[in-house]
């Protein structure tokens, strides 16, 4: 758990970045600072490590408050993830991964094994990069390095500084759909900055929209898209934010609205599966030549047709 209790950030001068900011993030949870350029998103997250001094009231991890910590000692027990991976060119990609764990005097033995367990997890053969460089890898896989990096000494607490930011939006996506995939295994406490809307909807289980340094709106990404609590949320979030909405949402959510009656032998039109999500749904249902569409239950019945009224009905339900 990270506790951010009337936390202040002033710069000399008087420039205030934080401005008395008090949130909790719970065990487990993935939550996105998201905001505009100077919003103060990343020195809330540097805070954290105390890498940027508190000016006014007080942090706690683990529920521990930080000014009673160890630097060096408590940011070891952090995962921490930048936009340029910092990888040391120096150090082969076993080294790299397995920085903090060495500091920590872990045997070979068992810095061998937490660096094949996590080459495996995030997709990278052991043995195929174990002796590489990072000059040797893409831009992709070094980003992958470094989140195994974070994870190494398996840290409760991850803090990610939009580590996928400088990726072209094919790998980004990719990567983003693996990270996920290891959050649902490892569930680690984890405070991600991105100024992407998108990403933070795809990412996150909670959302702080900051403007100037103070919370906005912290929400579950649905709420904070379907009801922004004043003009700069809903602006943030765009017009299209109904839409946006949509990925949230799968077909079986869809299904639990509906009385849908049950369709016997092969239906004559696309199927969606109970995972799907209502936005790739809809993009089929507005294509000139589709109509409707059908979907697949939990039970494996098929069910439908279901069209954009459906999808309609399902927005002003979620958004009354």
């Amino acid at each position: 758990m990270i506790e951010f209790t009337n936390v202040s950030k002033t710069y000399p001068g008087g420039v205030k970045a934080i401005d008395d900011v008090s949130l909790t993030i719970e065990h487990g949870e993935f939550v996105v600072l998201l905001g505009p350029s100077g919003c103060g998103k990343t020195t809330l997250l540097r805070m954290v490590n105390q890498l940027e001094d508190i000016t006014e009231g007080s942090i706690a991890v683990e529920g521990k408050n930080i000014h009673d910590l160890n630097k060096i000692d408590m940011r070891r027990e952090i995962g921490y993830v930048i936009q340029s991976n910092g990888l040391f060119p120096n150090m082969t990609i076993e080294e790299n991964v397995m920085v903090v764990p060495n500091l920590l005097g872990w045997s070979k033995e068992k810095r061998a094994e937490r660096f094949d367990y996590l080459m495996d997890l995030i997709g990278m053969p052991p043995e195929n990069y174990r002796g590489s460089f990072p000059h040797e890898l893409s831009g992709g896989q070094q980003q992958r390095i470094g989140v195994a990096r974070a994870l190494a000494a398996d840290p409760p607490v991850m803090l990610m500084d939009e580590p996928f930011g400088a990726l072209d939006p094919i790998i980004r996506s990719r990567i983003q759909e693996e990270f996920m995939d290891i959050q649902k295994k490892l569930k680690k406490t984890i405070l991600f900055v991105s100024h992407d809307i998108d990403e933070a909807i795809k990412l996150a289980d909670k959302i702080v929209l900051l403007k100037d340094g103070e919370i906005q709106q912290f929400d579950r990404p649905a709420e904070l898209l379907n009801r922004p609590v004043n003009d700069f949320v809903s602006e943030f979030v765009g017009e299209d934010s109904v839409l946006k909405s949509l990925n949230l949402y799968q077909v079986k959510d869809l299904q639990a609205t509906l009385d849908l009656p049950a369709v016997e032998g092969s239906p004559d039109g696309k199927v969606f599966h109970p995972h799907d999500s209502l936005r790739h749904v809809l993009a089929h249902l507005l294509h000139p030549s589709r109509q409707y569409v059908y979907v697949e239950g939990e039970d494996g019945t098929t069910n439908g047709p279901v069209s954009v009224e459906h999808i309609e009905a399902f927005v002003r339900e979620i958004t009354a």
